[in-house]
C-alpha cells in the first residue's frame, strides 16, 4: 500500500506541475494577445490621429488659398483659416475628456479586462 501511495503522490506532483506550466503559459498567451491588440489600437488611433490634422491643415490652406483668390487678400484667409483651427483646439481641449479620455479608457478596459470569445 505504501509504494501505491507513493506512486499516487508522484502521478500528483507530475499533474500538479504540468497544471501549473500550464496555467503560466495561458497568462503568457494572453498577456501577448492583449499587448498586441493595446498596440494595434494604439497605432490605429495615432495613424488616424496624424490624417485627422493633415486633413485639417490641408483643408485649412485650400480655403487661405480660395479666400485669397477671390478676394485679393491672402492674409486675411490666413488669419480666418488659423482662427478655425484655433477654435476647433479649444473646442477640443475644452471636449478632449469627453471625447478621447473616454473612448481611450473604454477601449482599453475592453482590451485589458474581457474575456476572449470561446469559439467551439
Amino acid at each position: 500500500m505504501s509504494d501505491e501511495l507513493t506512486k499516487n503522490i508522484g502521478e500528483l506532483n507530475g499533474s500538479v506541475k504540468s497544471y501549473v506550466q500550464a496555467k503560466i503559459d495561458l497568462a503568457k498567451l494572453t498577456f501577448i494577445e492583449k499587448s498586441t491588440r493595446l498596440t494595434g489600437y494604439l497605432l490605429n488611433f495615432v495613424v488616424i490621429a496624424c490624417f485627422v490634422m493633415l486633413i485639417l491643415g490641408f483643408g485649412a490652406a485650400a480655403f487661405a488659398v480660395w479666400y485669397g483668390q477671390s478676394t485679393g487678400n491672402y492674409f486675411e484667409g490666413l488669419l480666418i483659416a488659423g482662427g478655425i483651427l484655433l477654435g476647433a483646439g479649444i473646442l477640443f481641449i475644452v471636449l478632449r475628456k469627453k471625447i478621447v479620455t473616454t473612448s481611450i479608457i473604454r477601449n482599453f478596459s475592453d482590451i485589458l479586462f474581457n474575456e476572449p470569445e470561446k469559439q467551439n
